[in-house]
């Protein structure tokens, strides 16, 4: 069933959220009985929409689009004057808000019916230079120091939607944790898979995962590295087997004695479940190892019931990650976010919630059009390729509706902009560093 209006529900799902905001801005402001007192151009709820409608252009020339180039329009410096006032926290509260009513509006898509696959990942943010941001300060040798600042989100991976996000220095940056946040917050009992790399691997955050009671798949380090099977036997080829331990930082003599029943912890290992009270904590979940090429393998940890999921259906659910690699690519470029618009570190943490809003406001519509396109096109001709919707041309659209241009017909619109999926395609990842974007050099 084609739902025309759905694009109108998110839009009107993000009006509420901003109104909700605004009935309680005073909890995000820096002076609650001053600040946005006076009548202004840039009210609060204006500028919450302008930072949520920013591209790449210049400053200024983005308030002139915003205002439609009237005379009266405000300056650079007026804006910037009344964005110090706003809290970061006043974006992230709004980010929480639209996203519970966004994922309220139509049923999630599950795996099998079942299974909402929640990829976890972070990503590195070029910001501009700052060298009185200490906190985001980074140098590598001999170097010109940068500013950064880390982004670890909760994707999920077949509504395309961020339910989560944690921003951290780049100094004190620790994924982990972030994970382990995101998933004591998230919905106990919601039939969750939690998806990550290699960097997640480590007994605290399963340990959480468990006691969260939310299932995961997570890449570990192999058993000839350095991680947490190099220190059990296991043989050097594929298997899937139950691995069970009991973690303690006691160092008896019954511990001592049975090495292969008991993993001692240091004191530099986090581990948030051991207590005076509670010394053991023991904890088990199967251990997959895969070869994709001779002589190579990867290992993944699942607690993923093994009658219901095999070896191959854990294989897919990891291929499925890679999903929140492309979403930071479309949220970093497609919705400019490597174009800040300031120096401070509160106003860029401002930018970073819009564009995940935006992010997420653009993902809904144009995730529905997409299956509702395919439920057309389920018994059409056959051809060569299938095609997907191009989501930089859909994003322009989603976010020009957005500015209130009503007379869009979104969903034809979106649909007409195509490009075709070719699979398994494959190259080398050109990885260089990228640098944040100079305000002197924007496009008009």
């Amino acid at each position: 069933m084609i739902n025309y209006s759905f694009a109108s529900e998110v839009k009107k799902a993000l009006d509420r959220s901003i109104q909700e905001l605004d009935s309680i801005k005073t909890q995000f402001l820096m002076n609650s009985k001053k600040d946005f007192s006076r009548k202004r151009l840039f009210d609060f709820s204006f500028l919450i929409r302008f930072c949520l409608q920013m591209s790449g252009s210049s400053l200024q020339n983005e308030i002139l689009k915003f205002f439609t180039f009237r005379d009266d329009s405000p300056t650079s410096s007026a804006f910037c004057q009344r964005r110090s006032k706003v809290l970061p926290d006043a974006f992230a509260y709004l980010y929480r808000i639209f996203t519970d009513r966004l994922t309220s509006i139509e049923k999630l898509q599950r795996f099998r019916g079942k299974y909402l696959l929640l990829a976890v990942d972070g990503s590195d943010l070029n910001i501009p230079f700052n060298p009185n941001d200490k906190d985001t300060l980074y140098q590598i040798l001999d170097k010109h120091p940068f500013n950064r600042i880390h982004l670890t989100v909760l994707y999920d991976i077949l509504n395309g939607i961020y339910h989560d996000a944690i921003l951290a220095p780049q100094r004190s940056v620790s994924e982990r944790f972030a994970l382990n946040t995101m998933a004591d917050r998230f919905p106990r009992n919601s039939e969750a898979v939690f998806i990550a790399d290699r960097g997640f691997e480590g007994y605290n955050t399963f340990a959480h995962l468990f006691n969260s009671v939310h299932h995961f798949v997570i890449r570990m380090k192999d058993i000839h590295s350095n991680g947490i099977l190099a220190s059990h036997n296991f043989p050097d080829e594929e298997f899937d087997t139950t691995f069970s331990t009991i973690l303690t930082r006691k160092h008896n003599r019954e511990v001592l004695n049975n090495k292969d029943k008991y993993t001692v912890l240091t004191n530099k290992s986090s581990f948030d479940f051991l207590t005076d009270e509670n010394p053991f904590y023991k904890i088990s979940f199967r251990v997959i190892r895969i070869q994709i090429a001779p002589g190579v393998y990867e290992c993944l940890a699942t607690n993923l019931d093994a009658g219901e999921f095999s070896m191959d259906d854990i294989k897919e659910l990891y291929r499925l990650r890679w999903g929140v690699e492309t979403s930071f690519r479309n949220l970093k470029y497609t919705l400019d976010l490597v174009h800040m618009h300031s120096r401070k570190r509160s106003s860029v943490e401002q930018e970073i919630w819009a564009k995940l809003i935006c992010y997420n406001f653009c993902e809904a519509i144009v995730h529905h059009v997409a299956r509702t396109r395919q439920t057309r096109n389920d018994n059409a001709k056959p051809r060569k390729w299938d095609y997907k919707i191009n989501f930089a041309t859909a994003a322009s659209i989603c976010k020009a509706y957005l500015r209130g241009d009503s007379e869009i017909d979104v969903y034809r619109l979106i649909s007409r902009f195509l490009i075709p999926i070719r699979p398994n395609r494959l190259s080398e990842r050109n990885i260089k560093a990228q640098k944040a974007q100079p305000f002197l050099y924007r496009a008009a």
